[in-house]
């Protein structure tokens, strides 16, 4: 019923779960509660809102976007993030930025460093990963953007973290780091490139349809404490 997720486990420093449900309507409470006594937290997943969720704290509505590959375009350079040449500092601090609508930040249960070491964790793995890639924007040698893509699905590729700076706000680089992303994924052969988003980040939704992306799933994400 209740997975036991080893990395967040380990992360965090107490026992984490989750639990995917297909109906909250036949969702039975009582077991659920019963089965939770060894865990300290369970993110829940759902397809549909629960109607009941006093026990629960919602967290997020996860929103997916997707969009179809086009043919690799030679003429699109691919700017990859280079610790040798770039500020490492300025791109951990536009990854802290691209999650100012997480769950683990927004929720209070969290210590506060956890949110800060968990995407310095996502950043390093992207950096040293030969499935994943940090492409980046730079201007005057100052990094404008940045967006990580993901590469571990056989089939899609993945979009994992995108930010602009405020001064670059409005001035395109947003889309240009959108259009290398799509590039790199159409020079891997992935069909698809998928990206997620929160309800809540209305900004990023906007920007994603804008660039051609359609919404293929919404799921509703719970947190179940025992405090």
């Amino acid at each position: 019923m209740i997975e036991k997720l080893s990395w967040d486990s380990t992360f965090f420093g107490f026992p984490v779960g989750k639990i995917f449900v297909e109906n909250p309507a036949e969702f039975n409470k009582d077991q659920f509660i019963l089965a939770a006594k060894d865990f300290r937290l369970i993110y829940v997943f759902s397809v549909k809102p629960f109607v009941d969720n006093t026990f629960v704290e919602p967290v997020d509505v996860k929103l997916t976007f997707q969009k179809e590959s086009n043919a690799f375009d030679a003429s699109i350079e691919l700017r990859f993030f280079d610790e040798k040449d770039h500020d490492k500092k300025a791109l951990l601090q536009l990854a802290y930025k691209s999650g100012i609508y997480s769950r683990f930040r927004t929720d209070s249960n969290f210590r506060k460093d956890d949110f800060f070491r968990m995407y310095e964790i996502w950043i390093n793995k992207s950096l040293e990963s030969n499935q994943r890639f940090v492409l980046v924007r730079h201007v005057n040698n100052e990094l404008k953007g940045f967006v990580t893509v993901d590469f571990t699905d056989a089939k899609n590729a993945a979009i994992g973290l995108i930010a602009v700076d405020q001064a670059s706000q409005g001035l395109g680089v947003g889309s240009e780091l959108m259009k290398q992303a799509e590039n790199l994924a159409a020079k891997f052969e992935r069909r698809f490139l998928k990206v997620s988003t929160q309800l809540e980040n209305v900004q990023a939704s906007a920007f994603y349809k804008k660039n051609g992306y359609s919404l293929i799933n919404q799921e509703y994400i719970y947190h179940f404490w025992n405090l």
